[in-house]
């Protein structure tokens, strides 16, 4: 994220709906950008980050949306009962703080 810039943060997500860790083979990376966010075709496993967008998937105006995407029924069912809003200004202070610059 040091290397992206101020108006991009790269995320790594993975569904989890139990109390159990997530294996790192689930995990997926996201470019997120003000006007767009879309998931990454670069692994942690790849010697460079690049920012070629996954072939299957597509641009989004938010990470919300993006999220949703590639999420089962479930965890579409459980974001859908979290209120917009609430995601929306997680997301603002993400960026204007850059939070994650450094994770």
């Amino acid at each position: 994220n040091a290397d992206c810039g101020e108006k991009k943060m790269m995320v790594r997500a993975a569904e989890n709906l139990s109390t159990q860790p997530v294996d790192e083979d689930m995990r997926k990376n996201y470019s997120c950008e003000p006007q767009k966010c879309y998931t990454l075709k670069c692994t942690d496993d790849d010697d460079d980050l690049f920012d070629e967008k996954l072939e299957e998937t597509q641009f989004h105006p938010d990470l919300f949306h993006c999220l949703k995407e590639g999420a089962s029924s479930d965890a579409i069912a459980a974001m859908s009962s979290t209120p917009y809003g609430f995601v929306d200004n997680i997301s603002t202070w993400l960026f204007a703080t850059k939070v994650l610059t450094f994770s």
